[in-house]
């Protein structure tokens, strides 16, 4: 008897009046069907506003490298969202996710032809396209998309397949053929492998100040130096992890967010729409730059501090107490330090700046990446998160000129904190989702550019938040602060690194 798949859907329908926000189970994502309820019915940290969202997101299980791997989809808000995550891993991967090594093993043609709940079963019925000839891997991988993207949702514990009408025996990832309702369990073995990154954290004490508003933060070696301000003045604070201990420094005078700047290897520069200052046991004046503005784009090259504004470029350098000007940038977005030019990313452009050369044009990225977040790993520039949270990081390398799209790292990520150790990349806060359900998690996540695989972080000490201040004290990430109005921070050690 020739073993039949079938994939399973869960069509989820909601009675009106029962909507509401829920956690899909083993998610992270929030699913909208309709009005909101408290963010404490949830039972993580989450935020979710609005009131009925025009569109609901999801989870849909593709194969990448003979395992599972999760993607996000958004769709109109309905209340017929299992149906449409069903739909959608029918679909197969975009272009993009295909590019990136995301694969199907659900042949093309394959429909939906009914589904059906009930006792935390979803009876889901598929024409005959989906027993398509394959290895047993293969049709392993087939079942197992379907039942990670319907058992997402709480309502639905394991799926039975049928063919046009007619009941079919699965082939689980053991070898059985078994003519039973099928849950995760049966594919374990496929599923992506994300040990989470062996370490501890260690909360910080209070700080000696509130939320500050404009923050700019630079590890000095020794401590973390962070510039705000709050109730309309500029504030300065360091915090030791030597020593386990903040202190706050002398009020920067003169300074109005938002700031930008760096530190030099002896000073910290801040550089404000009104004035720049710098800090050496004490706040020294800096000579007025050459362009007006607020700074948009500041880096340290190791001699210079270069910057941008809307009005046009300059480089001061501290030996001479000197400004000189620069090229007006082409455009400003995320950038990185290279050691021997900056990279900004903006949209579907980007560029380099080299001292003494100027500016040049790169290679478009594949896909247009606002709101990203870019590291310099010592070859290549790295571009994570962004507009809507992209679960697929790109890399730039400036030796071939060309950019790659690294493995997918599950859930996307916009307004975190990103930090390069020397061997991984590590992230934590910013949102997950896309509009209409955004939540924002506990957790953050390590990549390994050898392995080329993300895995979590244990889950932090903190509530998850936006924008937090990250850095990387050689030894351990420092993340501190973040929206809306946190003054909490922790410090993440890593083993082994």
């Amino acid at each position: 008897m020739g073993v039949k798949t079938l994939l399973v859907v869960c069509a989820l329908v909601v009675a009106a009046g029962a909507a509401g926000w829920f956690l899909a189970s083993g998610s992270q994502h929030a699913v909208s069907l309709g009005e909101p309820l408290p963010a404490a019915t949830t039972g993580r940290p989450a935020q979710l506003t609005g009131s009925l969202p025009s569109s609901s997101s999801f989870e849909v299980w593709f194969a990448h490298g003979g395992r599972l791997v999760e993607v996000l989809r958004a769709h109109r808000a309905t209340p017929r969202v299992a149906t449409a995550a069903l739909r959608a891993v029918l679909a197969g991967p975009t272009s993009a996710e295909r590019a990136s090594g995301i694969q199907t093993a659900i042949p093309a043609g394959t429909r939906l032809v009914a589904i059906a709940i009930a006792d935390g079963v979803a009876n889901v019925d598929l024409t005959g396209d989906f027993q398509a000839g394959a290895g047993s891997r293969d049709l392993e991988l087939r079942l197992a998309q379907v039942v990670y993207t319907a058992t997402q949702f709480p309502s639905v514990k394991a799926v039975r397949f049928t063919l046009n009408g007619e009941p079919l025996h699965v082939l689980t990832d053991s070898g059985s053929v078994v003519d039973r309702p099928v849950g995760r369990s049966a594919y374990g073995s496929l599923a992506p492998v994300a040990e989470p990154l062996a370490g501890s954290w260690q909360q910080l004490p209070r700080p000696p100040v509130g939320a500050l508003g404009s923050r700019f933060a630079a590890w000095t070696g020794r401590e973390l130096l962070i510039v705000g301000r709050s109730a309309g003045k500029a504030i300065a604070v360091a915090y030791a992890p030597a020593r386990h201990t903040w202190r706050r420094l002398p009020a920067p005078p003169g300074l109005r967010g938002p700031f930008r700047g760096a530190w030099t290897g002896k000073d910290l520069i801040v550089w404000g729409p009104s004035a720049v200052r710098a800090y050496h046991l004490g706040w020294q004046p800096v000579p007025a730059p050459p362009v007006t503005g607020t700074p948009q784009l500041v880096a340290w090259t190791g001699r210079e501090l270069i910057g941008w504004t809307a009005n046009g470029g300059a480089a001061y350098r501290p030996a001479q107490r000197a400004w000189r000007r620069l090229p007006p940038a082409p455009f400003t977005g995320p950038a990185a330090w290279t050691g021997r030019e900056l990279i900004v990313v903006s949209g579907s452009r980007a560029a380099a700046f080299r001292p003494g050369t100027g500016w040049r044009e790169l290679a478009p990225p594949p896909e247009a990446r606002n709101g990203a977040t870019a590291v310099w790993d010592g070859k290549e520039l790295l571009l994570v998160g962004g507009k809507n949270a992209p679960a697929t990081a790109l890399a730039y390398s400036p030796a071939t000129g060309e950019w790659r799209s690294l493995a997918p790292m599950g859930s996307g990520r916009t307004g975190s904190a990103v930090v390069w150790t020397g061997t991984r990349l590590l992230l934590w806060g910013g949102e997950t989702g896309v509009r209409g359900a955004l939540v924002i998690p506990p957790h953050g996540l390590a990549y390994d550019p050898k392995a080329g695989r993300w895995s979590p972080l244990p889950q932090a000490p903190l509530q998850g938040r936006l924008d937090p201040v990250g850095v990387w004290t050689g030894r351990s990430l420092l993340v501190w602060g973040g929206d809306p109005g946190f003054v909490d921070g922790a410090l993440f050690t890593p083993r082994g690194l």
